[in-house]
């Protein structure tokens, strides 16, 4: 059987076609081989209950979006690049791990709980509990948090430290009381939370020395407040005072003294005594005759004038086999930026544990906290 010319040229022009596809075929195969990925995968585990761990974040280390997490039961898998060798493991509530995988294909990771955190104790209405068997909204504040700042009023130390709570001054006046709003404004009778002072309720916590208290929970949403009722609609603000519990060996003994100064932050921008007077004429004619005699008479200069604060504290506490106690002496002194006006109060605070007997246990929690406010009224107001 003959073949034509144009026959020998389709299987010659096929031939072609077959080893230049081929060609690329080697090409892209030897590419493949040259930008090989390194496949590595494990599993990452609670390296305390021994229990894997789901939604823990894996990056690449050097790169800002390279990684991923763990599956439902803690496995992982991840394609590396040539140059990546150490994989960055983190997740809330424990501590972050970096771990060079080069060479390796299987990898158990265990992550060790970040235990200074998680173990806090947060006070709730129903005892107290670990915070990370909390699932209510809970903000808790430190003694140390609370001294922080220099205040005549424990409501003020939250200012500032907690998430949805505002504070904010009824007055300018020294030893004014403060407004608190924990998640805005609700709409029962009114809108303040409760404090519970040593598991008894009061209306305020204006009496107590910021001082004197050892931690502040505030319970934000329902879960965290039921045991109160519709008492806790608008929040509930917990409040434990010091105690000598923990203390051994000798006595620890506090003196703190503190003292500040307060002044008017910005004055008013005011007119000349001939200014006031030509404006005066001008809204009503005849006003002042002679307005070059009216004096220049500046009235906040006359009136704002800088004010002492003090703040000074004595405390005892200490603790032996059966029994513990806390003692504390503190003065406040607040003068107002206005004449007259004026804050003091003395607190005394007194609180003992006695242990009678394995189940019996006698305490008593004593607050004194007699107090002066004296106000100058209207010397200033808004028309």
């Amino acid at each position: 059987m003959k073949h034509s010319k144009s026959d020998k040229d389709w299987n010659k022009g096929l031939k072609v076609l077959t080893s230049f596809l081929f060609s690329i075929l080697l090409i892209a195969a030897g590419t493949t081989v040259v930008f090989a990925q390194q496949e590595i995968s494990g599993t990452v585990y609670d390296a305390e209950s021994g229990e894997t761990l789901p939604g823990v974040n894996i990056r690449v280390k050097g790169t800002d979006n390279r990684g991923t997490i763990t599956d439902s039961v803690g496995t992982f898998s991840l394609d590396l690049q040539e140059g990546e060798t150490t994989l960055i493991f983190s997740f809330v509530g424990f501590v972050s791990q970096e771990i060079n995988v080069e060479g390796q294909t299987e990898l158990e990771v265990w992550l060790e709980p970040d235990v200074g955190e998680l173990d806090d104790v947060v006070v709730i209405g129903y005892g107290t509990v670990r915070k990370r068997d909390m699932t209510g909204s809970v903000g808790q504040l430190s003694s140390d948090d609370i001294g922080d700042i220099t205040t005549t009023n424990a409501e003020q130390s939250l200012q500032g430290k907690v998430s949805g709570v505002q504070i904010s001054s009824f007055s300018g006046a020294p030893g004014s009381r403060a407004a608190v709003r924990i998640r805005g404004v609700g709409t029962f009778n009114n809108s303040s939370p409760i404090y519970v002072v040593d598991d008894v309720i009061v209306d305020d916590i204006s009496f107590l020395n910021p001082s004197d208290i050892q931690s502040m929970e505030v319970l934000k949403d329902a879960s965290a407040t039921a045991i109160y009722g519709s008492r806790g609609a608008n929040g509930v603000i917990l409040v434990q005072t010091k105690s000598g519990s923990g203390v051994t060996g000798d006595p620890i003994v506090n003196v703190s003294v503190e003292g500040s100064i307060q002044q008017l932050e910005r004055k008013i921008d005011l007119l000349n005594g001939r200014q006031f007077a030509t404006i005066s004429n001008e809204i009503r004619s005849g006003s002042y005759n002679n307005v070059d005699a009216v004096p220049n008479t500046d009235w906040q200069d006359l009136i704002f004038d800088i004010a002492p604060m003090q703040n000074h504290q004595i405390s005892v506490r200490g603790a032996s086999d059966n029994s513990n106690y806390y003692v504390s002496l503190g003065y406040v002194q607040q003068s107002g930026i206005i004449d007259r006006s004026d804050y003091q109060r003395i607190n005394l605070k007194v609180n003992n544990n006695y242990q009678l007997t394995e189940n019996i246990e006698l305490g008593n929690k004593i607050n004194i906290a007699p107090y002066t406010q004296q106000v100058a009224p209207n010397v200033t107001f808004q028309s």
